[in-house]
Order: C-alpha cells, then sequence, then structure tokens
C-alpha cells in the first residue's frame, strides 16, 4: 500500500512537467508605445530567436570603431519596430548589461539602420557583440556617422527596446 502511495504521488509530481511545454527563449523584447502586445504578462512584444530570423535580412558592408570593415547581417530595425506595432517616436536601446542609449526614428529612415545578429557569416554571441548589435553603414555616410555621438548609436549586446513617444 505505501509503495502504491509513493507511485502515485510520484506521478502527480510529474504532471506539472509534462504539461507545460518548455517556451522558447526570447531574444529581443520591445516595451513601452507598442501597437501590439504578445505577452499579456509584461505588456510586451517578445521575439524568439525564430521570430526575429522570419523578419528576413538586410546586409550591411562597413567598418566599426571596434572592428574592421565586416559584412553585418541582421533584418532592418524598421521591420523589427513595425512587427511590434512601433510607427515613429525615439527608441531607447538596452543591453546585457544595462547599458543604454536612444535612437532617433529619422536615423532608421534615413540610414537603414540594421539590428545585425551576424558578422561576415557567424552568428553573433553574448560574448562578442551579440545576441544583438545596430549597425549604421559607416562607411558610405562617413560624415554623418563619425564621431561621438554616432558611435554611441553602434549598441551590442541589444536584448531590449523601449519605444516612445
Amino acid at each position: 500500500m505505501k509503495r502504491r502511495a509513493l507511485l502515485g504521488s510520484m506521478a502527480l509530481a510529474a504532471l506539472p512537467s509534462m504539461a507545460s511545454a518548455p517556451h522558447p527563449k526570447v531574444l529581443l523584447t520591445v516595451s513601452g508605445r507598442i501597437g501590439r502586445i504578445n505577452n499579456d504578462a509584461t505588456d510586451t512584444f517578445d521575439f524568439t530567436e525564430a521570430e526575429f530570423l522570419k523578419l528576413g535580412t538586410t546586409s550591411i558592408t562597413t567598418g566599426t570603431p571596434w572592428t574592421p570593415t565586416s559584412v553585418f547581417a541582421g533584418p532592418l530595425l524598421l521591420d523589427v519596430m513595425r512587427a511590434a506595432g512601433v510607427t515613429s517616436g525615439k527608441l531607447v536601446l538596452k543591453t546585457l548589461d544595462d547599458y543604454s542609449a536612444p535612437i532617433p526614428w529619422d536615423d532608421l529612415v534615413r540610414y537603414g539602420v540594421i539590428l545585425a545578429h551576424s558578422q561576415d557569416g557567424q552568428r553573433l554571441s553574448n560574448k562578442r557583440w551579440g545576441p544583438l548589435w545596430t549597425i549604421y553603414p559607416r562607411d558610405q555616410n562617413p560624415a554623418a556617422l563619425r564621431g561621438p555621438i554616432a558611435e554611441s548609436r553602434f549598441i551590442w549586446q541589444v536584448d531590449r527596446i523601449e519605444a516612445g513617444g
């Protein structure tokens, strides 16, 4: 009898883990003034890696103050924002280490900024620029995209974006 009770309690203990499928890891969270929410618990739009990669890829060949000329690939930041229902306003990009920096909406349109997930065909890692890095076409617009203000917008280790007014 004790053995049956023990087996029964073990089976019940296993039920919650069997019933709840693991949720895919969130790659990027968009919060603030957004038009679409897919996480009701936090009022955010969360992209899994698979969802993010479905947005399409644009490449920018450019150097940065930290890298030689490379081919960076990822979706247009404008497309990422539109997927979350954001159509205008200031963006504040936040990183794994809680650094944050603003990017004006006009930059998305003027320069075709991408949220890169790869450099020279290699996925960015959290230890080296990733998971995501804002990349501007710096070499194609040297007068406008050099200097401390422009370079502060090359934000690496991005994992969150706050959309504001």
